[in-house]
């Protein structure tokens, strides 16, 4: 899981990465997938063998740093946007022209990451339903395309959330909670694996091959 990506010597924020050792990860991670005969895979629902790449939040830099990367080496990916911060006007993020862009783009999918980024596990049952049906609108919208995926802001769900999600029409979704997506029953709480900005591109691969599993 990604966010952002700056530029300049490794940030404090340890979501932005310099795009020098973004690049460095994918390159190294492509050759491990090729060594294993795996494969970069998009999010579905249902999991298949191989490794996904995922953008929270909507940041400008994955149209202008990270795309043009993973569309030459090949690589599908995920971007979850927030509608209030592609909205806001402020250029660190993508604007409603940048989505359909990166939406034009080969194996790109964008879902939802919430009308605000509040924590759902924190709202009324009316602000769940309504953070939940403007998020996808919105984007549906936008792209005029069906919006089948989200992210929950900041990995705050339920169960009884991962319910509402499916009922307003997201077929899976993504969690912050730290594993692998091996089973279709994951599809609304899918983990995944953060990568951060002193992560150098050994480490970013130790966590890929299991590194993290003690916190399972």
């Amino acid at each position: 899981m990604y966010h952002d990506l700056g530029d300049g010597s490794p940030s404090r924020d340890i979501y932005v990465l310099s795009p020098s050792l973004f690049r460095a990860q994918m390159e190294t991670v492509t050759e491990w997938v090729a060594s294993q005969q795996l494969h970069f895979v998009s999010l579905g629902s249902d999991p298949q063998p191989g490794i996904a790449i995922t953008f929270d939040d909507g940041y400008q830099s994955t149209l202008s740093v990270a795309a043009p990367l993973l569309v030459r080496l090949g690589i599908p990916f995920h971007v979850f946007a927030t509608r209030s911060y592609c909205l806001s006007g402020n250029t660190r993020y993508l604007t409603e022209s940048d989505l359909r862009e990166l939406a034009s783009l080969p194996n790109v999918v964008i879902g939802a990451h919430g009308a605000t980024h509040a924590p759902l596990a924190q709202m009324s049952a009316d602000d769940l339903q309504r953070e939940l049906s403007e998020s996808r609108d919105w984007l549906q919208q936008t792209l005029q395309r069906p919006v089948e995926s989200m992210s929950y802001p900041h990995g705050s769900f339920t169960p009884a959330i991962a319910d509402a999600a499916q009922k307003h029409g997201y077929h899976y979704a993504c969690s912050s909670k730290v594993g692998t997506y091996h089973s279709a029953s994951q599809r609304l709480s899918i983990p995944r694996i953060d990568i951060w900005s002193r992560d150098s591109a050994r480490t970013t691969l130790r966590k890929l091959q299991g590194s993290w599993d003690w916190m399972l």
